[in-house]
């Protein structure tokens, strides 16, 4: 008699968990990789393009304002849409969508009429960046063998971060010789990674099973996961649903771990995007050229990615709670004493350690960790939900510094606030996270939930 449904995902899972990283693994993350890089680029393209913007445009400060802030706005709802869609509609199709999109408003922005078409074609653009961050993460969480989930997610943040430092240097050499609208024309090029995701990608298995595609899903698997065998299977339940829901994510056995979360994403994006806004500005305020500070902020805000790096690693040795809490924490302590010097080597030093600890440690391990806390049904709905939040702190942070430092306050005070947020996260992470450290997204779902585990259930491997 052949297994049963049940039997037959349980198999797949098992093997798909369990599976060594093959060459398929790596050609699927690696175009996945490729995007998400692109992501990061595209996003950092403002600080760029805007001198350029307001010298074409004849912009006030006001609205060269908008102009910084609208793609954030666009993001957040781009973020908490495409979760659900992608959680209803499956994860490849939306990815390839999201990449598109964005691809074709640069397209939109390199022939840009006016500043008002500009700034819509900028918030539009924002929504496919914002869509692209929610459906890429969980994506690369359901696909890869449990034991490299960790620092592939982190990596593929590690990415994205690039995208900073890449958007300045690429903008060096072109936006002189051609004009900012060249970058919008370069911004173009993810249009292909994303007919290639259309062409190549698989789609999810887990999202498969859950609608009851298991032939598919096993074609899928046995494509990935050659020679793994079918060995006895681990248990693996999911909760009963059939689309993605918020209420998932705000239901009594979540509540306590998605305000933790949620809080926590503000934290992080009012550290990053606040830092990367105003940190120029506040060191050339303390004495330093303003050449020097853009080289600063370039050596600063790379740490970030190194730390993205190393994440990965940690989180499978000492657990997500841990490099959080200690992360967030030891960023805001580090922010601290940062504000209390103007020597050279320590603000580069004292910057780079809290870049290295809050937007690389912190900032990547939040991401893998809002990739795996859900249920299949509602996973790409609670990142996104998550990135929307992130986006939130980037809205508010960089006016409630300009609000602050408008009040002629001393410069300590700007390093005080990106402190305090930081260890206010870092307790959140030490009093409401889930540790899921070695277990697979759906043992995860069980724990969390209630579902009875089999005795038998294999754990994967950290």
């Amino acid at each position: 008699m052949p297994p049963s449904p049940t039997a037959s995902s349980r198999a797949l899972l098992a093997r798909l968990d369990e599976s060594a990283f093959t060459a398929r693994h790596l050609k699927i993350y690696v175009t996945v990789l490729l995007g998400h890089f692109l992501c990061g680029f595209v996003i950092n393209l403002t600080g760029v393009v805007l001198p350029g913007v307001i010298k074409t445009f004849h912009l006030t400060s006001e609205s060269a304002g908008v102009f910084s802030s609208v793609l954030f706005a666009g993001m957040l709802v781009g973020a908490a849409v495409a979760g659900t869609v992608s959680d209803r509609f499956g994860r490849k199709v939306p990815l390839a969508v999201t990449i598109m999109v964005y691809a074709v408003f640069s397209l939109a922005a390199v022939f840009a009429p006016s500043f008002g078409a500009l700034v819509t074609f900028r918030a539009l653009q924002g929504i496919g960046l914002g869509a692209e961050i929610a459906v890429a993460l969980p994506y690369i969480a359901e696909f890869v063998p449990s034991r490299h989930r960790g620092p592939l997610v982190t990596a593929a943040t590690a990415a994205w971060l690039i995208g900073l430092p890449t958007a300045a240097a690429v903008g060096t050499a072109v936006v002189p010789v051609w004009g900012w609208r060249a970058m919008f024309a370069i911004a173009t090029v993810p249009v292909l990674v994303g007919a290639v995701m259309l062409a190549t990608l698989p789609e999810s298995v887990r999202y498969l099973l859950r609608r009851g595609r298991v032939a598919a899903g096993t074609a899928i698997v046995d494509t990935l996961c050659r020679g793994t065998g079918t060995s006895a299977p681990a248990e693996h339940h999911e909760a009963p649903e059939t689309r993605g829901s918020v209420r998932t994510l705000v239901g009594r056995r979540y509540l306590r771990y998605t305000i933790a979360l949620w809080f926590m994403e503000v934290c992080a994006g009012a550290f990053l995007y606040g830092l990367s806004s105003w940190l120029p500005s506040v060191l050339e305020k303390q004495g330093v050229g303003l050449l020097k500070s853009f080289g600063y902020t370039a050596i600063i805000t790379t740490a970030g990615v190194v730390g993205a790096i190393l994440a990965g690693q940690l989180i499978n040795r000492i657990g997500r709670r841990v490099v959080l809490g200690a992360g967030f924490v030891l960023s805001g302590l580090l922010c601290l004493v940062w504000g209390t010097t103007t020597a050279a080597g320590a603000v580069i030093l004292l910057g780079s350690l809290a870049t290295f600890f809050g937007s690389g440690l912190a900032g990547s391990t939040l991401f893998a960790y809002a990739s795996e806390l859900y249920p299949t049904a509602s996973r790409a709905t609670g990142l996104g939900w998550a990135a929307a939040w992130q986006k939130v702190g980037g809205l508010v942070m960089p006016a409630l510094v300009g609000f602050v430092l408008a009040m002629h306050t001393t410069q300590f005070v700007f390093f005080l606030l990106f402190g305090v947020i930081s260890v206010l996260a870092g307790l959140a992470a030490l009093v409401a996270t889930f540790e899921t450290r070695g277990r697979t997204v759906e043992q995860i779902t069980q724990e969390i939930t209630g579902t009875p585990v089999a005795a038998t259930r294999a754990m994967a491997r950290s």
